[in-house]
């Protein structure tokens, strides 16, 4: 049996948000300061609801409070490199808001949104995009 390790989680989760236009392209957000793209959410508080945790979440991020959160359509792991920091379960929803997108209001964690088609994630030299975060795409566009 192994050691007890104390107060290290081996995992944490987060949570993502898909939100698409009428036109099918997904709503995506560059990380300030960082380069990437991402999708709307981020990691579920100790205790918290799940839906709870994502309508928090893009409220936070995109300022929209009217959200329809349907079901999970992809869930994956993500690693991260650095020593000592636990695996991430992430967990992607569909989700529909009652808002124009032109009236997103980012926080201050992201610099641009934009709305990418699925010919726009498979370049991945102008949109660096993690790789769990594009197997959700690929899986959302599927979809249509």
């Amino acid at each position: 049996m192994p050691p007890f390790i104390n107060d290290c989680a081996l995992f944490s989760v987060s949570q993502k948000a898909i939100i698409k236009d009428k036109k099918g392209r997904i709503l995506m957000m560059e990380k300030a300061g960082k380069g990437h793209w991402d999708l709307p959410g981020g990691k579920l508080d100790e205790g918290e609801d799940m839906h709870d945790s994502i309508a928090r979440e893009i409220i936070e991020e995109i300022g929209f409070d009217k959200v329809r959160i349907g079901d999970i359509i992809y869930a994956g792991r993500r690693s991260f490199e650095e020593k000592g920091k636990p695996e991430r379960v992430m967990i992607f929803y569909a989700c529909e808001v009652d808002h124009k997108l032109e009236k997103i209001k980012l926080s201050d964690e992201h610099s641009e949104w934009r709305l990418l088609s699925e010919d726009d994630i498979k370049d991945q030299k102008k949109y660096e995009i993690n790789p769990v975060v594009r197997t959700a795409l690929k899986v959302a566009f599927a979809q249509n």
